[in-house]
């Protein structure tokens, strides 16, 4: 009994350094499973991000062109109103009556104003004379030297002859502007202006018929 004891005792012992020795990671090595060993990889759900749209640049506004700069034009003067040269003329027998007549004829001086003023001396058949008007004044006639006069008329006696015997004032006008334009020895009509024709201008003889016919100045 005792043998025995001493056999069991032995294998016991033997057992325990068997299971001692035995490696510690062996014993507890656990069954590995195909689907732990390789897990399956989960694919992250891919998020488009939203296009931004852009809003498109303001065009730019066009630079204003330059305009080249325009001389300021001188206002010509203003025409003188027309008369009716078809009109017959009454018969005078001195120069300075048909002067008279004409300065009395509302056609003639058509466009005269109150402001305007003037002073025109004649020499004609051998006497001098005058036609003057102040500002807002009336008509004055009279013998001798003008005071002050804005021009100096001088008419060859020949050309009296055939202005007094004109039946109109287109003739009339005519012989004027011929005589003038082209002088001859015993036919002419010469002019003296005493001031700035500017200025006369402005006082009514660009204006008024009569007055822009005796300065020669009418076509």
């Amino acid at each position: 009994m005792e043998r025995l004891r001493k056999l069991l005792g032995r294998e016991e012992e033997t057992e325990e350094k068997t299971a001692e020795e035995a490696p510690v990671g062996e014993a507890a090595k656990e069954p590995v499973h195909e689907e732990t060993a390789h897990p399956e990889v989960l694919e992250e759900p891919v998020t488009e991000e939203p296009e931004v749209e852009h809003e498109p640049e303001p065009e730019a506004e066009p630079e204003p062109e330059t305009q080249p700069e325009v001389e300021p034009v001188e206002a010509e003067p203003e025409e003188a109103a027309p008369i009716d040269r078809g009109a017959t003329l009454p018969y005078h027998s001195e120069f300075t009556e048909r002067i008279k007549y004409l300065f009395g004829d509302p056609t003639a001086v058509a466009g005269l104003e109150g402001p305007d003023e003037f002073s025109l001396e004649f020499m004609a058949e051998g006497e001098r004379f005058y036609v003057a008007k102040e500002a807002n004044g009336e008509f004055k006639y009279g013998t001798g030297s003008a005071p002050d006069e804005d021009v100096y008329i001088r008419i060859a006696n020949d050309t009296v002859a055939e202005l007094l015997r004109a039946a109109t004032f287109a003739y009339f006008s005519r012989i004027y502007i011929r005589d003038y334009r082209k002088p001859d020895a015993g036919k002419f009509v010469k002019i003296e202006l005493r001031k700035d024709i500017t200025s006369m201008n402005r006082r009514g003889y660009a204006r008024i018929p009569l007055l822009k016919l005796l300065i020669g100045q009418a076509r």
